[in-house]
């Protein structure tokens, strides 16, 4: 069965990891313990607003899980309870972590839209909790006020609907990815290339894309989806690290 879990707010200022190396880290534990395979990391951007208590960016982070059990079973409560451990254990003092997980084919309608709620107006830990309960969806406080529950949810619920958010890491790996790679190496990684010119064309396997060192697909009708751009010096990628809204602290 594939797993979304969602945490957030683990760290605090000046502590590292943050989220979404956290969240890299949990999937690797998971993996080395032979309790799921990890299928990516996905980086999401809640409201920003001076009402919240974020630590910085407001971006919880969702991992993808594939666990040989279901929503229910024994396997599941098992993954559940070494990753509620983990992240507790990892998390800054005075961090406020909560946790996330569900079946991703039992993320209800309601669930997504409080994931988008969240991206633009201000919500509670009590109608995180209340949606949870009444789907029977698991919701950890791990610490802390327990706040981070509201971003965990959200993160599922986003991650669920498939059009928003950034991948950290694939299974396929990204992070190696650097220089200029041909497309068809990336088509080999499970990315797909949708180019940002005008003219939508087709990007060719043989061209070369400059990968700035920082190849980050967005989530895009629930594919890990690279935005290419065509310049006079050839191919590279649209979103780049510090460039179009990318400059947070890489995580």
């Amino acid at each position: 069965m594939d797993v979304l879990l969602g945490i957030d707010d683990t760290d605090v200022l000046g502590h590292r990891p943050g989220t979404g190396r956290l969240a890299r880290d949990l999937a690797e534990y998971l993996v080395a313990n032979g309790l799921v395979r990890a299928n990516g990391v996905i980086r999401h951007q809640l409201l920003v607003d001076p009402r919240i208590p974020y630590t910085s960016h407001n971006s919880p982070a969702c991992v993808l899980l594939t666990v040989d059990d279901d929503n229910r079973g024994a396997a599941f409560v098992r993954v559940s309870e070494t990753a509620a451990q983990y992240v507790a254990k990892r998390s800054a003092d005075g961090a406020d972590p909560g946790l996330c997980m569900v079946g991703a084919a039992h993320v209800p309608d309601d669930v997504v839209a409080f994931g988008w709620r969240t991206s633009s107006e201000m919500v509670t830990k009590d109608e995180a909790r209340a949606l949870a309960e009444r789907h029977g969806i698991t919701l950890r406080e791990l610490g802390g006020t327990g706040d981070g529950i509201i971003g965990a949810l959200a993160a599922v619920g986003l991650t669920a609907d498939g059009n928003a958010g950034r991948f950290l890491e694939l299974a396929g790996g990204l992070r190696d990815l650097e220089g200029v790679v041909p497309a068809s190496a990336l088509r080999t990684r499970g990315l797909t290339l949708l180019s940002t010119s005008r003219n939508g064309e087709i990007v060719p396997q043989d061209v070369l894309v400059d990968t700035g060192n920082w190849v980050r697909p967005r989530l895009v009708t629930g594919r890990p989806v690279l935005l290419v751009e065509p310049t006079p010096d050839g191919w590279r990628c649209f979103d780049r690290k510090g460039h179009h809204g990318a400059h947070e602290p890489e995580s």
